[in-house]
């Protein structure tokens, strides 16, 4: 228990140190949970006040002692605090992060011959709703289960990579609903809405990472750098993190992609006088979105051309709100059958945006995502 501790304390977090010390990370959790539990963490007067009051190291986490004298006068009253660090057990983000330090890591991928350094391209896929099915003769639109989903997502990256230029950076932002449900009860989280899935969570969350891993590497083969932020939807409010951390695990050992581990709901980027902001769109209205970037963004000042992009209503909508250009875009998904209920039948489409270092957005190709009808 001991050197549990001791490990912990010298490597941060419990999944750094097991993998420090070579052992499995269910064994030197146990063995840090128990030396907090017999209070091994704590100075000599705590442990000595534990064990009089009857506690555990975990619930000691601080409180009085009343010190007397011989005569049974007291003389003294001692106050502690235990270190919340210390006492907490390993955080969500720790657990999703040990799930998937098995995962293969990629194998490294050649880097294009020549990319054009002044340009940075924004590729934003905005609820794809992975694991979502739909039926064409119901919703009036097309088909669409994983295995549709997989085939659509390579067909419309062929063809919108064919139109963009070999820029030097580029960013893969899936913006939120990247899968349809976030977990096996399959309602979203806060309304309950129940939703038309395809298969268990388990098999959409294995397809996801396969399909997603295809589309990085696909990405890679064509850029220089590229950075992948999986955000928030509502339909994906946990799920999501999956996501994040099975890619970052992935490509932890490949120098030209950087996974943001972030647990903000909005992204931001600099390209030059460019910024670029995302966020899934259902919080905030855009006005207020705007004042919120405007207050927390670090580059604002030092930028002319700012962009941000939501998704959430499904269907193309822009405007300019100050210095600001707001467009919500297309949803990857057809409607199904809640939204087609609804009367909501927006189209499909796949962009992306090429950004300037100078001049801002000069370029965006878009794919509306008609498939091919066989002859």
């Amino acid at each position: 228990m001991l050197e549990a501790l001791r490990a912990v304390e010298e490597h941060g977090n419990v999944n750094a140190a097991a993998r420090a010390m070579g052992v499995p990370f269910e064994t030197l959790r146990n063995r840090y949970k128990k030396a907090q539990q017999a209070g091994l963490h704590l100075s000599g007067g705590a442990r000595n006040a534990m064990q009089a009051s009857n506690l555990n190291g975990a619930e000691i986490a601080g409180g009085y002692r009343h010190v007397y004298d011989d005569e049974g006068k007291k003389v003294e009253t001692v106050r502690w605090n235990a270190p919340k660090e210390q006492i907490a057990l390993e955080s969500t983000l720790e657990r999703l992060q040990n799930a998937f330090s098995d995962i293969p890591r990629a194998e490294p991928i050649t880097p294009p011959a020549s990319v054009l350094g002044d340009l940075c391209t924004v590729w934003p896929v905005m609820d794809l709703h992975l694991g979502m099915r739909a039926w064409g003769d119901e919703t009036g639109s097309q088909d669409y289960d994983l295995s549709l989903a997989c085939e659509d997502l390579r067909y419309a990256f062929a063809k919108v990579l064919a139109l963009t230029p070999a820029s030097k950076e580029a960013v893969l932002v899936l913006g939120g609903d990247t899968l349809h449900a976030d977990d096996d009860r399959a309602e979203t989280p806060q309304s309950k809405h129940k939703l038309d899935v395809d298969g268990r969570q388990f098999k959409v969350i294995d397809t996801a990472i396969a399909i997603l891993s295809e589309i990085i590497e696909t990405l890679l083969a064509k850029h220089e750098k590229l950075t992948v932020r999986v955000l928030r939807g509502n339909h994906d409010t946990n799920a999501h993190m999956v996501l994040t951390f099975a890619l970052a695990e992935r490509y932890q050992d490949e120098p030209r992609i950087v996974v943001e581990k972030s647990p903000r709901d909005l992204f931001m980027k600099q390209w030059g006088r460019s910024a670029i902001f995302a966020h899934h769109g259902d919080k905030g209205k855009p006005t207020q979105m705007a004042l919120y970037i405007s207050d927390v963004c670090t580059f604002w000042s030092e930028t002319r051309h700012r962009y941000y992009l939501t998704g959430h209503v499904h269907h193309d909508n822009a405007k300019d709100i100050g210095p600001l250009r707001y467009e919500s875009l297309r949803a990857f998904c057809p409607p199904d059958s809640y939204a087609a209920g609804m009367g909501y039948g927006a189209r499909r489409a796949l962009q992306a945006l090429t950004f300037h270092n100078h001049d801002g957005l000069v370029l965006r190709a878009i794919d509306p995502i008609e498939r091919r009808i066989a002859a």
